[in-house]
């Protein structure tokens, strides 16, 4: 079974939170030119991190973060 650290857990709040960030990307960059899972472990893991104090520090985050997740036009 697998055991997850009590501050890794998730609330409701926090999913809708990490869910903004996620569409407002994916808005923004256009689905045909984002990897959709590694944008969602990227807002994932700068938000476990605890690296942001809210929202707009976690939106911040992610988007320095472009070249993990935007798929390059082939």
């Amino acid at each position: 079974m697998l055991r997850i650290p009590q501050s890794q857990i998730l609330n409701p709040e926090d999913l809708e939170t990490c869910q903004c960030v996620f569409d407002q990307i994916w808005a923004e960059a256009g689905a045909d030119y984002v990897d959709g899972e590694i944008l969602a472990s990227t807002v994932l893991a700068i938000f476990l991190s605890g690296a942001t104090e809210d929202d707009a520090e976690l939106l911040a985050a992610v988007r320095a973060r472009r070249k993990d997740f935007i798929k390059l036009p082939s």
